[in-house]
């Protein structure tokens, strides 16, 4: 069954895509580009979003859901059913801004507050202010959505309404970067410094959506929010611990694969002709003038898998070096570096780097040296990368066989999500054996790993294990070939 319909403002690489699924869904599209208004046929509808979905700033290809937290929750699960559970979601763990009746404790010069379901944030503040026990209102400053991330709060109050907050200050009025209209922001200036002095202590901040609102109904929301920030004052007086005084924004992080992509693209090519390869080739572009062209060009075909096919064929022919992008499921961006292309076709890429001398081979034991190389072999949409180290003279020391998210190609470089489990096997070893599968389990136990994927990786690492040096023997054998 379908959520109840939301307004949902859309930004970004999937903005064609994501508008068509939310139209499908019911749900109403606000604040939209030109283009989307365009390309849909919509009317144009500035209400303030009940949830943003945009670019994700943290991890390529990803996306950002933000705002209440029902419609996040029913949109991201609305979205993982059309890209068949093809993701890897992060949630945060309290939203972000929320108001809550901590509890303080002290661990040397530490302040560390539980906020609720024995969940501890770090307290900035200055001097020694509290004692254990304390209970006092806290903002979630920065919640933890990925593993890294660090849970902070702030002492006091703020409120967030759709167009307008009052958070701690200096008694300031402030904008949202988003509002850049110089006659905008002069009116609503207007309207907050009417106000901003009945608070001591705390500032107005005109959040984006307010940029389309008239005076009166500034006023109308400035006064609305003042209201329930007395509220809330009143609330923390006498609130017990652990009370939550305002929920505050939840943030999703969908990280999509190789697969997700393509299913998006096949959902924009329902409405305008659309690459396959699309949303992975505009990964880490900003430029897409060269794929406008092109898919200017596929309206005029109807052999769209021959057209996109060709097409990729002929971006990846003019690569003689390429870039190895490798995104752990915990959201950090590894870059391996710049490889030699000896090979870059889609069904088969070999690559070449040279590796700096120090240290040992991941996972083998085999101290790295001067003149070492990496060979890597692999193809667009496989399941895993082997990897075979040899020294300088080409006599093979190793091999490693990452597995992973099907590999795409961005126009640049290629792209995949780790799944931390690894094949390994030195080269005058008789077995191969698997490596940081703990690492792998614990994202599997986070709920993070889809459980389609989960029966994907435990086959793979099966087969991989039987065939870890034939893969090996047969990468090395191709770059052979190749430098002759």
């Amino acid at each position: 069954m379908n959520s109840p319909g939301y307004k949902v403002r859309i930004r970004g690489k999937y903005a064609t895509a994501i508008s068509k699924l939310a139209l499908d869904l019911g749900h109403t599209i606000v604040q939209a580009s030109d283009v989307i208004t365009s390309r849909f046929n919509i009317d144009i509808n500035n209400s303030a979003p009940d949830i943003t979905v945009k670019d994700s700033g943290r991890v390529p290809g990803a996306l950002t859901v933000m705002g209440r937290c029902d419609a996040v929750n029913a949109f991201v699960n609305d979205l993982l059913r059309v890209i068949d559970d093809e993701a890897f979601v992060w949630r945060s763990l309290v939203p972000l801004h929320r108001v809550v009746m901590g509890v303080v404790s002290v661990e040397g010069n530490n302040y560390l507050v539980d906020v609720g379901n024995g969940v501890r944030a770090v307290l900035r503040t200055v001097g020694n202010a509290y004692a254990d026990g304390d209970v006092i209102p806290v903002i979630i400053s920065r919640t933890r959505v990925y593993p890294s991330d660090e849970l902070v709060v702030v002492p006091g109050i703020r409120v967030d309404t759709e167009y307008v907050s009052i958070v701690p200050g200096s008694g300031d009025v402030l904008f949202s970067r988003h509002i850049r209209d110089y006659g905008v922001k002069q009116a609503l200036l207007r309207v907050g410094l009417k106000y901003v002095g009945k608070l001591d202590g705390y500032s107005i901040k005109w959040r984006s959506s307010a940029q389309f609102l008239k005076e009166s109904e500034a006023i109308r929301e400035v006064e609305r929010t003042l209201g329930i920030f007395n509220e809330v004052i009143v609330a923390s007086r006498v609130s017990m611990p652990y009370t939550v005084l305002q929920d505050g924004e939840c943030i999703t992080e969908v990280m999509l694969n190789g697969r997700a992509k393509l299913l998006l693209d096949n959902v924009r090519n329902n409405v305008m002709p659309t690459i396959i390869g699309h949303h992975a080739y505009k990964t880490l572009r900003r430029s897409t003038v060269l794929l406008d062209l092109v898919e200017a060009l596929l309206g005029r075909c109807s052999d769209r898998i021959g057209f996109s096919n060709e097409f990729m064929r002929q971006l990846m022919s003019r690569r003689y070096r390429v870039g190895i992008v490798h995104i752990k499921p915990g959201g950090k961006v590894i870059r391996l570096g710049i490889a030699e292309a000896l090979k870059l076709e889609p069904d088969d890429i070999v690559l070449m780097r040279r590796l700096r001398s120090g240290g040992y081979l991941d996972g083998l034991g085999v101290p790295k040296e001067e003149g070492d190389l990496a060979i890597t072999c692999t193809s667009i949409g496989s399941e895993y990368l082997t990897h075979v180290y040899v020294d300088h003279a080409w006599r093979p020391k190793g091999i490693y066989v990452n597995i992973n998210t099907p590999v795409e190609f961005t126009g640049a470089n290629i792209l995949y999500i780790d799944l931390a489990v690894d094949v390994v096997k030195r080269w005058d070893s008789t077995e191969a054996r698997v490596v940081d599968y703990d690492e792998y389990k614990s994202y599997r136990d986070m709920g993070v790993v889809p459980s389609k994927l989960q029966a994907r990786v435990e086959r793979l690492m099966n087969e991989l294990l039987g065939n870890t040096h034939g893969l090996g023997e047969e990468c090395l054998n191709k770059a052979r070939e190749l430098i002759r």
